[in-house]
């Protein structure tokens, strides 16, 4: 074979990968200032909630809401964060060696106005029954 040829045959070898790329659309998603620095980033397998985790505390993003809905407290020197189950956040931390499993829950605000209700309206714990009738 010809060394024209040869280099040919390289050339296109090299070349042809860039040709068949692939293209992707990119959306954003959720763009928000967290006003501290940020050490680790982990999701629900929902990918509806955002758990960022900064020098003191656990920010947590809702992506549907786009706002942030609570904010955890935490030891300063947690340097990693995962998502281990529907409620639970595993802290980690190198120096000095630490581990930290924080359970959360959240907490749904209903609306009770124009409802019939039994007791004070004021009451620290309501009860709601949903029912359905056929």
């Amino acid at each position: 074979m010809s060394r024209n040829m040869k280099l040919a045959i390289v050339f296109m070898v090299l070349l042809l990968p860039a040709a068949l790329h692939a293209a992707f659309e990119v959306e954003s998603v959720l763009k928000a200032d967290i006003g501290a620095p940020i050490i680790d980033v982990t999701t629900n397998p929902a990918e509806d909630m955002i758990f960022v985790l900064t020098p003191g505390a656990v920010m947590i993003y809702s992506t549907t809401d786009q706002a942030v809905l609570d904010r955890i407290p935490v030891d300063k020197e947690f340097d990693r964060i995962a998502y281990q189950d529907p409620d639970r956040l595993i802290l980690t931390g190198a120096e000095p060696s630490r581990i930290n499993i924080v359970r959360f829950s959240r907490i749904y605000d209903i609306d009770l106005s124009d409802r019939a209700f039994k007791g004070p309206q004021d009451a620290k714990v309501n009860l709601v029954v949903f029912d359905d009738y056929q």
